[in-house]
């Protein structure tokens, strides 16, 4: 009744609402997700014990050596951003409407976090070692770098197994709110 009280006015409300809640929607879940992976960087950077090494040949050596020390960076990238991810996406879940807004929004913000994550976190960690080790004395100690663990030295960090961390954890939150029926109870 009142909205032929109000003629067209609530139409051209209703259509604004309709581009502008998805869009200001989806814009707000990717900054949140992109703001947390920063923070989540952070955290990473600051709890990270970086592995020593020693210079022999100008080459840098890692000691003691083995994948336990070389693989703590990606260990914990792990145990940070998974759960980070679960929570995010639960959080997302919440939102009322635009589930398939919100879904999209969620797998695209999780993919940029875990980006930003592992950007911030690599970018505030000390040097690449390899570089540090060329011109220094034999036995000289150098801390490695902050890196995500890949099938070898030459590929992109991001194509690391650990990169879907955040996306997995954020798509199994997400799909918990949605499968769970909280939300329905929530409204109920």
């Amino acid at each position: 009744m009142s909205d032929r009280l109000t003629g067209g006015a609530t139409d051209a409300t209703r259509m604004s609402d309709r581009l502008t809640g998805p869009l200001t929607r989806a814009l707000l879940v990717v900054l949140g997700f992109t703001a947390a992976g920063a923070l989540a960087g952070l955290a990473w950077e600051a709890l990270w014990e970086p592995p020593t090494g020693v210079v022999i040949e100008d080459e840098w050596l890692m000691a003691p050596s083995g994948p336990d020390v070389s693989f703590s960076g990606t260990a914990l990238y792990v145990l940070l951003a998974l759960p980070v991810g679960v929570v995010l996406g639960a959080l997302a879940g919440l939102l009322r409407h635009h589930e398939v807004v919100t879904t999209g929004s969620v797998v695209l913000g999780s993919v940029v976090a875990g980006w930003v994550m592992y950007a911030v976190g690599h970018a505030l960690g000390p040097p690449d070692p390899r570089v540090l080790a060329a011109g220094e004395p034999d036995y000289t100690q150098v801390p490695g770098d902050l890196v995500l663990a890949g099938p070898d030295e030459t590929t992109s960090p991001y194509l690391s197994t650990a990169a879907v961390a955040l996306p997995l954890g954020a798509s199994g939150g997400l799909g918990f709110i949605y499968l769970s029926g909280f939300r329905q109870r929530q409204q109920g």
